[in-house]
């Protein structure tokens, strides 16, 4: 038998990275997504900041190929793509910087493997342990790995290979 593809919810610059480029680590992670490798959480907050940080006027400008139509059909896709759970209860605060708590919240409540982002001074801190909501993150959410989209493919990788 066969083990259930992983469950993770993407850190909104995951999503933004895949959209302006199409390559790197950020887009194989869509790459791999599309090709049912593992469930994605969405949840109204993150829609909406996608959308949000996507169509800001200063990234707007330095890359002109992001208009509403491409992001609203990204929007489409990823919806397409996606497990959606529109407002997850809170979960865990996180004092460095409380706007991520919704992903937390969102990985949580769709008892995600992973959170898969870049974020290393607000997110990923917290699997080493070396502070108190460190400590009490990896207590209460043993199960949840917060790792980077390279990490996240190597482990979609190893998958591949059992």
């Amino acid at each position: 038998m066969t083990a259930p593809p992983p469950r993770a919810v993407l850190d909104t610059v995951v999503f933004i990275q895949a959209l302006i480029s199409g390559r790197g680590p950020s887009a194989a992670c869509f790459e791999r997504l599309r090709s049912g490798e593992f469930i994605l959480f969405m949840s109204d907050v993150l829609r909406a900041e996608i959308r949000g940080v996507a169509l800001r006027a200063e990234l707007v400008r330095k890359y002109p190929l992001l208009t509403d139509e491409k992001v609203d059909a990204f929007m489409r896709e990823v919806e397409a793509l996606s497990a959606n759970i529109p407002s997850p209860p809170s979960s865990f605060i996180l004092p460095r910087d409380p706007k991520d708590e919704p992903l937390i919240d969102l990985a949580v409540a769709g008892n995600a493997d992973f959170l898969v982002t870049w974020n290393e001074r607000h997110l990923t801190y917290l699997m080493k342990q070396d502070t108190p909501e460190g400590k009490e993150f990896v207590r209460r959410f043993p199960n949840l790995d917060i790792i980077s989209p390279p990490q996240f493919l190597t482990h979609l990788n190893a998958l591949r290979g059992s």
